[in-house]
């Protein structure tokens, strides 16, 4: 695992900030919102099955859903269980629950200790990696199951996610920065947008 994030903060923000992650907190909360869901789909089915050509507002949380497991990956999940405190975690959980690969499972071992809020939903998601029962879980399990179908049955939306500036690119943006604030400070915004597209900064804006 790296110290550095491997995607933009700005795009993976787009990406799962729209996620409820605060009702995941709570294993009554989480199941009270999933089984939702799953209503939610059932009944608008014949609407859902249209989706990206035909939207419809109620329908918003399952295709935020869609997005976020269609962009789903190793670095992805890697940036939200490393660098998004307990939030991140539990979208990593939730989502990884979505699409249970094993290659997921280190990432969500490694952020159990420092994410108390998430620690439930953390086993939860390796039991489905697994494909481990778990008793204190079985509505949740069978609810989750539920979901990942209708969300496997939404056609891929996958959101392209920029990569961030890597270590050996750090030392140079920070030089850049100084001078683009000299621009702003010279010239305001209008020097300090030229400067920027001039800059290696420009495509991580």
């Amino acid at each position: 695992m790296t110290n550095i994030p491997f995607y933009l903060e700005a795009d993976v923000g787009r990406l799962v900030l729209d996620i409820p992650y605060a009702r995941f907190m709570t294993p009554s909360g989480a199941l009270t919102y999933w089984s939702s869901l799953c209503t939610d789909a059932m009944e608008l089915a014949s609407i859902l099955h249209h989706y990206p050509h035909v939207r419809y507002e109620p329908l918003e949380p399952l295709y935020v859903c869609a997005r976020a497991v269609a962009s789903l990956d190793v670095h992805l999940v890697e940036d939200l269980s490393t660098h998004w405190t307990w939030r991140g975690v539990l979208c990593a959980a939730f989502l990884c629950s979505l699409r249970p690969e094993k290659q997921y499972r280190t990432y969500l071992l490694s952020a159990r200790e420092h994410a108390p809020h998430g620690q439930w939903l953390i086993d939860l998601a390796i039991g489905e990696i697994d494909k481990s029962p778990i008793a204190a879980y079985a509505q949740h399990q069978e609810c989750l199951r539920e979901l990942r179908g209708v969300v496997e049955d939404i056609p891929a939306q996958r959101v392209p996610l920029r990569r961030g500036p890597q270590q050996r690119e750090l030392s140079l943006l920070r030089s850049k920065a100084e001078s683009i604030a000299q621009a702003y400070k010279l010239g305001g915004v209008v020097a300090a947008r030229a400067a920027i597209d001039d800059s290696p900064w420009k495509p991580f804006l």
